[in-house]
């Protein structure tokens, strides 16, 4: 416990720009002191972890917070609600201002976390586990830098690859580093996630199921890198980025290709798998954890949640309250039951959304849920798990490629998915099918499962497509590429 204080302690002060990187020379005594062997290293980790799973990222921001309401998932009438100004891409304004600048920021401490440890893991080269540290805190380096490309980076298709992005740092450095054009950082990454997929060649999680315990001997100390790896940085989470860095290059047939591998192993491995659509509706599956390549558990989920959701039985309405309440009507219509595609039977328009009674606003119930039941009950642990690279995106890279080379498997994935979800009704590959027809069923399936996950919105960027929402919001480069904070172009200027 005491090095866990540590390590939040001395990696909770760094951050990205230059005036916070100037660290107290007592921090590298804390390193130093920390970092000396695995359950250094493991508790280094559990803050990097930890950093993610703050409110900034995916405690709520980066889900169900800012993120989703760039996409008019909510309805957000109220000029003093918290999330009125991202709503209306109105970024200037001091709250959207505080949490873009914020985001920013806490990918930076990530960054300068795993840094940390790369920077000394040599220290454990002989330890029969050193390959897991140093895998993981490379992924999720990758991982970081990938999300901040995504949000601050050019839109590919409007911009092109060789506009300015960001800075990709791979070490603690105490200067301004050069901000890298798009496809320098893409070189970066897939470099990045190369060495981390032949550093966990010999994931635990290729052999074991996803929320397996390894930890078989008393007589060792526990050990976190092979306790529940479904929700670590593990090599299935690394083979997806591979998958999403391609497509996000616009490479899809190398996209296509990694999902494929991925997709073709689970197959044999079940270690993740798609649900069924049986599952969906029980207690701990409603967000279908079974399929979750990489997640966040955080013992405080419920907690969180309860402040920016209205509970199933509350009368209060968006306009008078600071809970977000889903567009519900707009979706069930549009989406949901479109008449091209959709099903008043798809298992997560039943249990995703909540109405009591007419007399009470639709609620997105989606990560709801009673608290009372605890996350030491492994029956209920998966409650508390916050998804962040799930099975069914892979299944639609995969989709994606076919869609022009294989428009009958692409066909089969989509269906594959839909059956999943209850939607027993196939579409079928007609003479009038064309790829963009098959690409825009893809990605209405892609809006139907991320309700509240906050990842549709760089989907709309990367395919520089207009936002579906009650009135359509057209791409524009202005709504896509998020500010780059002040501070930063201070303290590192990119020319």
């Amino acid at each position: 416990m005491k090095k866990l204080l540590i390590a939040i302690v001395m990696l909770g002060v760094l951050s990205s720009c230059e005036k916070f990187l100037n660290v107290n020379p007592t921090d590298k005594a804390y390193e130093e002191d920390l970092l000396t062997d695995r359950s250094g290293f493991n508790a280094a980790l559990a803050g990097v972890y930890e950093t993610l799973n703050t409110d900034t990222l995916y405690g709520r921001e980066m889900k169900y917070g800012f993120m989703e309401s760039l996409v008019g998932s909510y309805n957000v009438t109220n000029s003093a609600h918290k999330y009125y100004r991202s709503f209306r891409y109105e970024y200037n304004y001091d709250e959207p201002k505080k949490m873009i600048d914020n985001i920013w920021a806490r990918f930076y401490q990530c960054i300068n976390q795993t840094n940390i440890i790369l920077g000394n893991v040599g220290r454990i080269e002989n330890d029969p586990y050193y390959n897991l540290v140093r895998g993981e805190a490379i992924g999720l380096r990758a991982f970081c830098h990938f999300q901040l490309l995504k949000l601050f980076g050019p839109s590919i298709s409007s911009e092109g690859i060789e506009a300015k992005a960001i800075p990709y740092r791979t070490a603690v450095v105490y200067s301004a580093t050069k901000f890298s054009s798009a496809a320098e950082a893409i070189a970066l990454l897939e470099k990045d996630l190369s060495e981390a997929r032949d550093l966990l060649e010999k994931d635990p999680i290729r052999s074991n199921a996803r929320n397996a315990n390894l930890n078989q001997f008393a007589y060792e100390p526990y050990n976190s890198l092979i306790d529940y790896r479904g929700i670590r940085m593990n090599y299935y989470a690394i083979v997806a980025l591979q998958s999403m860095v391609a497509q996000w290059k616009g490479d899809l047939v190398n996209a296509g290709k990694y999902a494929e591998e991925l997709i073709t192993e689970l197959k044999t491995t079940q270690s993740i798998r798609m649900a069924l659509s049986s599952e969906i509706g029980s207690v701990g599956n409603t967000r279908m954890p079974m399929e979750n390549i990489f997640a966040l558990f955080s013992s405080r989920l419920g907690a969180k949640v309860s402040t920016v959701f209205a509970q199933a039985d509350a009368t209060t309405t968006g306009s008078t309250s600071p809970f977000l309440f889903p567009n519900y009507n707009w979706l069930r219509t549009n989406l949901y039951n479109s008449a091209v595609h959709g099903s008043l039977n798809d298992a997560r328009l039943a249990s995703w959304f909540v109405q009591p009674n007419t007399s009470y606003p639709w609620k997105l119930s989606k990560y709801l849920f009673d608290q009372t039941r605890l996350p030491s009950d492994v029956n209920y642990r998966p409650l508390y798990e916050s998804k962040v690279i799930g099975l069914h995106t892979i299944y639609m890279i995969a989709a994606e490629n076919y869609a022009s080379s294989s428009p009958a498997k692409a066909m089969e994935y989509l269906n594959l998915v839909r059956n999943t979800r209850n939607i027993t009704t196939d579409l079928a590959l007609s003479s009038d099918m064309t790829t963009q027809k098959i690409k825009d069923l893809i990605f209405d399936e892609m809006r139907k499962e991320n309700i509240g996950e906050g990842y549709l919105f760089t989907e709309y960027k990367r395919l520089f497509r207009p936002i579906d929402r009650a009135t359509l919001v057209q791409a524009k480069n202005e709504i896509f590429r998020l500010p780059i904070p002040a501070d930063e172009l201070l303290y590192n200027p990119q020319n």
